[in-house]
C-alpha cells in the first residue's frame, strides 16, 4: 500500500482557496519577504496568530534570528507582488515597493489591504516548515480593496 504523500496533499489543498499574504521581517538591517497562504488567527487573548514557515528559506532563519515578522494581507491589485515574493531572488523582492516600517522594524508594503506587526512568543517544529506563533503587537487597515485570493495555482478576487 502505497503511503499519503506530500504530493497528495498539495493536491487536495489546491482545492481550498486561501487569501495570500506577504511575510516580512528585518534581520541584521537587511529586508526578507515571501509569500506565505499558511497564515491564520490562533488566539484573541491575547491577540495571536500563526504563520508556516519552509525551514530551507532564507526568511525562515531570518525570523528565527530577529523573532518578528509582519503579515501583509494582499489586495486584488498586488497579484505582481504576491509572484515577486514567491519567484524572485531575495535581493529583488522589494524593489521598487513603497514600504514604512512596523514598530518591531518589520517592513510594511504601502497597498496591502491591512497588516499585522508580530513579536513571535513560541515555535514549533512541522515536519519541513516551523510555526511562528506571533503575538500581534500593531497592526491597522489601510484600504477596503477586495482581496487576492489563491486557488489551485491561480489567483483570483472576490466580487463584493
Amino acid at each position: 500500500m502505497l503511503m499519503f504523500s506530500g504530493e497528495d496533499l498539495k493536491a487536495i489543498l489546491r482545492n481550498y482557496p486561501t487569501g495570500v499574504t506577504v511575510v516580512t521581517t528585518v534581520n541584521k538591517g537587511e529586508y526578507y519577504g515571501l509569500t506565505v497562504n499558511s497564515f491564520t488567527s490562533v488566539s484573541l487573548k491575547p491577540p495571536l496568530v500563526l504563520v508556516a514557515i519552509d525551514k530551507s528559506l532564507a526568511s525562515h532563519r531570518a525570523i528565527s534570528e530577529s523573532m518578528v515578522y509582519a503579515v501583509n494581507i494582499l489586495p486584488y491589485d498586488m497579484k505582481d507582488v504576491a509572484i515577486r515574493f514567491a519567484t524572485a531572488p531575495r535581493e529583488e523582492r522589494f524593489r521598487g515597493l513603497r514600504l514604512f516600517t512596523a514598530k518591531t522594524g518589520s517592513p510594511i508594503i504601502d497597498g496591502s489591504i491591512a497588516y499585522l506587526d508580530c513579536r513571535v512568543v513560541a515555535t514549533y517544529d512541522a515536519g519541513d516548515h516551523t510555526l511562528f506563533i506571533g503575538q500581534v503587537e500593531d497592526g491597522r487597515v489601510l484600504n477596503a480593496k477586495p482581496p487576492l485570493i489563491y486557488l489551485n495555482r491561480n489567483y483570483y478576487t472576490l466580487k463584493i
